[in-house]
């Protein structure tokens, strides 16, 4: 049985809860490959929409600023 085969098992309040360790990646590298991205690995947000461009990430990320800022408004 190698490390990878061996199984972690903790206790919580409610029972037992086992997972099985396969590995470690040390860096995005690892994780990733070596390969470059392609044309068409871009970040897609819940919705579906592809964030291909900077413009469509900047537009993205003030929808999320206005959310989070109607939302603190509303809970303060």
């Amino acid at each position: 049985m190698g490390p990878a085969d061996r199984r972690v098992t903790g206790r919580s309040y409610t029972g037992a809860v086992s997972i099985k360790v396969v590995g470690r990646c040390e860096t995005a590298r690892e994780l990733a490959g070596d390969r470059p991205p392609t044309d068409d690995d871009v970040p897609i947000a819940r919705d579906g929409r592809r964030l291909d461009t900077p413009a469509k990430v900047r537009a993205f990320l003030e929808e999320i600023n206005a959310e989070r800022s109607a939302a603190t408004s509303r809970d303060g």
